[in-house]
């Protein structure tokens, strides 16, 4: 008979084997990743054409950027009033300046809450900050990640910030000296991060292997994980930090309880179960949870939900369904901005370009400004968008069902646009896109007429 040890040490054997060939897979995995987007983000500078049926199959052939930006015929009634022409001397937002320095697509970029700096994420493996107010010039390169970073989260006193990327790890930085703080493991390739707004000791992080996972920094090893049916592609972490939102790539929006581990709520956010890429919600600096929320999914279409007065416990409701930007099979992400009028404290400074061009931000700006407000008396909102076009897009969107129209498509980018980010107190709007750039735009002031 088999000895009890030729029997273990031969189902030793074959388990190694097992874990050999998952190793193998799993690496090979990463590889055809990473191969994929290397593919897609250098053919296009150097063919200089720009696809939307590459979107569909990978081996379509290209086509010129203006054939390839044509809206569709059921698309062409979002586009009326809204072209070249129409913006030429009213446009509401314009090219102030173009950063560059990334040597890859630029996946993520948000503005410090203080507003004076910005965080950038690139396939190129790095993290960049930028001042975004005085000289547009990068202040640090942040050097760490192994694979392309995939999102970025401010503390919310705007001193650490936060990565997460495709090696499967999330890392702390400290903004002033630029040096990595700490770095955390995760379950699959991060797709989204966020800290806590209540306690930057503790953030949250979204994978491709279904998991929702929250990391106290104080006790690193006894994280929570939250376990999904689907990847995690978006999260977004309520104001008293009790609660987070995900989205996911079976469509659907979650509310998960902090304290319980559990999913208190899922909602579908439309019948075909397209991935959901990124979810928003309007900015604000008060402390109660913004009201209104945007969700975009990959079936074209951007929803912008009225959440009440007490989420997540107050019942949402759809309120509009934006069309005419392109996000089919891309991770593209939105910016929501709450509009705002300058009034004597601004034009005491000087106008806004010379304000910017100082380095120095309104004082008090907040005391400065009033809210516009639409028919109905709701306040009116720019909710800004990448595209898998080269475009930016604009709508102006209100809190009545029905509101929610495109006034602006932002034209500069020569490839996708991946994400936008507002500032947080100034109508300007930053973009960034597999062309390696970054563009930050500023409004004119000018409204558009009725």
């Amino acid at each position: 008979m088999e000895s009890q040890q030729e029997k273990a040490s031969r189902e030793s054997r074959l388990l190694k084997q097992k874990v050999d060939a998952l190793e193998k897979e799993n690496m090979a995995l990463k590889k055809s990743l990473y191969e994929l987007s290397t593919r897609f983000n250098l053919m296009a500078p150097k063919i200089s054409p720009f696809s939307l049926d590459s979107l569909e199959g990978f081996d379509a052939p290209f086509t010129s950027v203006s054939d390839a930006v044509k809206p569709a015929a059921e698309d062409q009634d979002v586009f009326a009033g809204v072209s070249r022409e129409a913006h030429k001397d009213g446009k509401q937002f314009y090219l102030k300046h173009e950063l560059k320095g990334h040597a890859g697509a630029v996946y993520a970029v948000q503005f410090s809450p203080c507003g004076k700096l910005l965080a950038s994420g690139s396939f190129d493996k790095t993290v960049r900050i930028w001042d975004a107010v005085a000289t547009q010039k990068e202040i640090h390169c942040l050097k760490n990640h192994s694979l392309n970073i995939s999102d970025l989260s401010w503390s919310r006193d705007s001193t650490e910030l936060l990565s997460g990327g495709y090696d499967q790890t999330c890392k702390v930085w400290d903004v002033e000296s630029g040096k990595l703080e700490a770095s955390y493991a995760t379950e699959g390739f991060v797709q989204c991060v966020m800290f806590n707004p209540q306690d930057r000791n503790i953030f949250f992080s979204g994978t491709s292997r279904n998991t929702l996972c929250m990391i106290d920094r104080r006790q690193p090893d006894a994280g929570l994980i939250f376990r999904n049916e689907a990847m995690v592609n978006t999260l977004y972490v309520y104001r008293d930090g009790t609660s987070v939102l995900s989205g996911d790539a079976a469509g659907y929006l979650k509310t998960w309880d902090v304290r319980t581990g559990k999913c208190i709520s899922s909602y579908l956010n439309e019948p075909t179960k397209k991935p959901i890429s990124h979810v928003t919600v309007c900015y604000s600096d008060r402390d109660e949870e913004p009201r209104y929320m945007t969700v975009n999914s990959y079936d074209n279409v951007m929803r912008v939900y009225d959440r009440g007065f007490s989420p997540p416990h107050s019942e949402q409701r759809l309120i509009h369904a934006l069309k005419g930007y392109k996000n089919k099979n891309w991770p593209i992400k939105s910016s929501f901005y709450q509009l705002r009028e300058v009034k004597q404290g601004l034009k005491r400074g000087g106008s806004q370009d010379e304000i910017y061009s100082k380095g120095e931000l309104p004082t008090n700006s907040t005391d400065n400004i009033s809210q516009e407000k639409d028919r109905s008396g709701e306040s009116t909102m720019l909710l800004a968008t990448g595209s898998a076009d080269p475009f930016v897009y604009v709508y102006s969107v209100g809190g009545t069902e029905g509101t929610g129209e495109l006034v602006q498509r932002l034209e500069g980018h020569t490839d996708r646009v991946y994400a936008v980010n507002f500032h947080p107190v100034e109508p300007i709007l930053c973009s960034c896109s597999a062309d390696f750039t970054l563009k930050i735009w500023y409004s004119n002031g000018k409204k558009k007429k009725a």
